[in-house]
């Protein structure tokens, strides 16, 4: 909440105070109905109403951040004995030199209390209140800041932590990539121009919206394709993968960079170049949710094990991004791989 908010609920809370007050005086016909007198008896009735705000304010600012937050707790007894002197004072100079030589009003009718009854009158009827209430009101505030700091901590945490996934993604792919163009171009094969022109708008997707938390799936979908696609080339056409999009594709927003993680993974553990047991990627949207999943036929003779951000990784990133949002399985035979993953879905607010 900003600075200037609280300045004004305090503000409102006192007027209310005083109003409610006013009103019960008026209640009980200690109010005079001409305006003259009303005006002074309600300058009088705010002058009072320091005294309480005082308490409260001399709590909060000098008392209460001895006891909570230095533990100086000598110097909250001497701020707190110094506080309760100077409400004593304020009021002893509203009574006795204001009230009565400008407003012409004794509170005590020609007979003035002494000191000693000035002070138990403050000390048991405002201190059992207002000083409380500023040393729990610091408490309160001190609890919501300290929170606020927490959450605001934990949301660059994640941020960091989410940034540090982002940057594993394997290079495995974008290596073999630029092997392949390059081949492609010393063969001068007419395909060298449309694989490097989707290599660039692969990097520039990366690079520009991999930053990004959230992106469109229309967006995120065309990086696949353009991903799927330089797997096709840089195997000569001879990598087999089946790719389908259905039901509604439109306004949803994902994490960046999500589904990309079970692509590579596919192509560098699965069978690329069998007919009959293509690799199997299928996107399924709905106006809340997305499903993805992948199969492929396992690679008997694949030794690495290494690369890409890995399962633990992704499992990682979904908690952060979609806690108790997502819905993650595997499944692993002795021939086939296969994920299935399961989104509960925002709308995007700008398709770009």
């Amino acid at each position: 909440m900003k600075r200037k908010q609280i300045i004004y609920i305090h503000i409102i809370a006192w007027s209310v105070l005083f109003f409610s007050e006013v009103w019960l005086e008026y209640l009980g016909h200690r109010y005079p109905h001409d305006v003259h007198t009303f005006l002074k008896r309600l300058l009088i009735q705010a002058c009072y109403q320091s005294i309480p705000i005082s308490c409260f304010y001399g709590s909060y600012f000098f008392v209460a951040p001895q006891f909570f937050v230095h533990r100086q707790y000598l110097r909250g007894i001497l701020y707190s004995i110094l506080t309760l002197t100077g409400i004593v004072s304020l009021r002893y100079l509203l009574e006795y030199h204001f009230f009565i030589p400008v407003l012409g009003f004794d509170n005590y009718r020609g007979h003035p209390w002494p000191v000693t009854d000035y002070v138990e009158n403050i000390f048991f009827y405002y201190f059992p209140k207002y000083f409380i209430y500023g040393q729990l009101y610091f408490f309160a505030e001190s609890w919501y800041k300290d929170k606020q700091l927490k959450q605001e901590l934990q949301k660059e945490k994640s941020a960091a932590e989410l940034a540090f996934l982002r940057s594993q993604i394997n290079p495995h792919f974008l290596f073999n990539t630029i092997n392949d163009i390059y081949a492609l171009m010393y063969q001068k094969s007419a395909r060298a121009p449309e694989a490097l022109l989707k290599l660039s708008e692969l990097l520039r997707y990366m690079l520009r919206e991999g930053n990004a938390e959230m992106v469109p799936l229309t967006q995120e979908l065309r990086y696949l394709g353009n991903v799927i696609e330089l797997q096709r080339i840089g195997a000569k056409d001879k990598a087999y993968i089946n790719f389908e999009v259905e039901g509604y594709i439109g306004g949803q927003e994902v994490a960046s960079l999500l589904f990309i993680a079970f692509v590579e993974n596919a192509f560098k553990h699965g069978v690329l170049n069998d007919l009959q047991n293509p690799i199997c990627i299928q996107l399924t949207g709905a106006s809340n949710s997305v499903t993805f999943s992948v199969r492929n036929k396992k690679n008997m003779g694949q030794k690495d094990h290494t690369g890409g951000i890995g399962l633990a990784n992704v499992r990682r990133r979904l908690e952060l991004i979609y806690p108790g949002k997502h819905q993650l399985d595997t499944n692993e035979t002795d021939e086939y791989y296969t994920v299935n993953l399961t989104l509960q879905t925002s709308p995007c607010v700008s398709v770009v």
